[in-house]
């Protein structure tokens, strides 16, 4: 497993793909530092039978 941070790049009129990126957060005064070539949409896979949730990060 990899250490990484969930990153929220929309806002709320317009809904958007979360993302995960790797590493600890760097705190910059106008937000996260963030390296978009890093980062990974997540994808969720649900149990249709119990509703169990698993997220991925291909």
């Amino acid at each position: 497993m990899e250490e990484g941070f969930a990153v929220d790049t929309g806002d709320s009129s317009m809904p958007t793909v979360g993302h995960w990126h790797p590493g600890k957060p760097v705190r910059k005064w106008w937000g996260l530092k963030i390296d978009k070539h890093a980062k990974r949409a997540i994808t969720a896979m649900r149990c249709s039978s119990c509703g169990f949730l698993e997220y991925y990060a291909p």
